[in-house]
């Protein structure tokens, strides 16, 4: 964290705020129908980084005006935003509308006013949802340092939890898509069908729209290498014409280091530019699900496939020991 708070702060702040990448600063507005207000805010607040991310400013000259920015931008931290405007309670309309019309609750709002008189601060705390409010005269650049950087540290907190509640909320949404999936796949008859399955309902609980294919390997590892019988039972997209053909090793040549990874160390591959799901049971071959794509996944969303692939260790099995049963009756 770096104040840089220096006797030259009057200079004029030269930076290009189009240049700025908003992922890597916290987005600040400030709403004031003085402009002079807002040159001295931007001076004051130049040059400060708060956990190694500058600050971008943002301006708007009056209530309505904010509120038709807020609904577009979503990464917006902190509003400094006076009161008397249009109307001498333009501030405090604004306040209210972020809160109960565009209902953000995480946006950190300081009022700032030139004439208290006008709404008093205890009734103002009391009858609006703000995190502060600060006199002009009172507010000197030491003040207005200690106000900005504290009220984004509770704005970090907040969207902390935040993502933290949307991640638990995700995770039940994966869990309930998890069981349905695998109550699917359970009623599969035959191996395509089941290879099917297991495809469309692993890409519908990820999303994935990338191309895949199913692929049952036999023999283990030397199949591999040794032109050993490779088939594809299943496919979607780029790859349908392979699909109940048996492949060549040169085809797999892309994913050939992560299926050899996935076969010595028993479990699914999570490469940059594709997906190997491992598959394995005390019956049958072994079998791999390969996502041809960019896999961006969370450690929960990890957590949800691992889930996925025992129930379809466990749906296969099934299917294998009913082959059997139905292969003995025929002997029979």
């Amino acid at each position: 964290m770096s104040n840089s708070v220096d006797d030259d702060w009057l200079d004029e702040d030269t930076t290009d705020e189009s240049t700025r990448d908003h992922k890597d600063c916290w987005t600040i507005l400030v709403v004031d129908d003085e402009p002079d207000i807002h040159h001295v805010t931007r001076l004051a607040l130049a040059n400060i980084e708060f956990l190694g991310k500058r600050l971008e400013i943002l301006s708007c000259y009056s209530g309505a005006e904010s509120l038709e920015l807020l609904t577009t931008r979503q990464d917006i931290a902190l509003v400094l935003l006076d009161v008397v405007m249009e109307q001498e309670d333009s501030g405090l309309q604004v306040a209210h509308a972020i809160r109960e019309t565009l209902g953000n609750h995480q946006i950190r709002i300081i009022l700032r006013t030139g004439q208290p008189g006008v709404a008093p601060e205890r009734r103002v705390i009391e009858s609006y949802d703000i995190n502060d409010y600060k006199a002009k005269t009172e507010l000197t650049r030491d003040k207005l340092y200690t106000a900005i950087l504290g009220t984004l540290r509770s704005y970090k907190d907040i969207m902390q939890l935040e993502h933290q509640r949307q991640m638990l909320a995700a995770n039940r949404r994966g869990l309930i898509k998890v069981i349905e999936a695998s109550a699917s796949i359970f009623k599969q008859q035959s191996i395509q069908q089941f290879a099917q399955g297991v495809l469309e309902q692993l890409q519908s609980l990820l999303f994935f729209e990338q191309e895949a294919l199913y692929v049952v390997v036999q023999g283990g590892m030397a199949a591999l290498s040794q032109d050993g019988g490779v088939q594809v039972m299943y496919a979607t997209g780029g790859y349908q014409a392979l699909c109940g053909k048996k492949l060549e090793v040169a085809q797999l040549a892309q994913f050939d280091a992560s299926i050899k990874q996935a076969m010595q160390e028993s479990h699914s591959v999570y490469a940059t530019d594709h997906f190997v799901g491992f598959f394995h049971t005390e019956r049958g071959p072994v079998n791999l699900l390969i996502i041809d794509g960019p896999v961006a996944l969370s450690n929960p969303d990890k957590e949800l496939i691992e889930l996925f692939c025992r129930n379809v260790s466990i749906a296969f099995e099934n299917l294998m020991m009913n082959k059997e049963i139905q292969a003995l009756r025929g002997v029979e």
